[in-house]
């Protein structure tokens, strides 16, 4: 069913004003415009960025002993010599630590100083 409109003849299928505005509009999306980018279209370089992270020299404060860990093995794990690390902890018996126990690590010793004889 048509709907009647102004005059003889029309309806809203074949009214000449209703029928140009969507073709305007898709005409319009057809022109000219920024180019959207595609998959061929090639993107810009970005820019290089170089980041220089300083040096640390912390160490862990802790490490918490796991089940078939050793002094020594813990020791070497660390940088540091196992009497060291007894020492930290007051272990008399490198054999006696469990598994779940905190132990402190130690200071690391700074490195020995360079040293320079004189020639003779």
């Amino acid at each position: 069913m048509a709907v009647q409109g102004p005059g003889p003849g029309w309806t809203r299928w074949t009214a000449p004003s209703l029928l140009a505005v969507p073709c305007l509009l898709v005409a319009a999306g057809c022109g000219s415009g920024p180019a959207t980018p595609s998959r061929e279209t090639p993107l810009p370089p970005l820019p290089s960025v170089t980041t220089t992270l300083a040096p640390t020299t912390t160490r862990v404060p802790f490490y918490d002993v796991q089940q078939g860990d050793n002094l020594q093995g813990i020791a070497d794990k660390l940088g540091i010599a196992m009497a060291d690390l007894a020492a930290a902890n007051g272990i008399t018996d490198p054999n006696k630590i469990q598994a779940g126990q905190r132990l402190t690590v130690p200071p690391a010793a700074p490195p020995p100083a360079a040293t320079t004889t004189a020639a003779p």
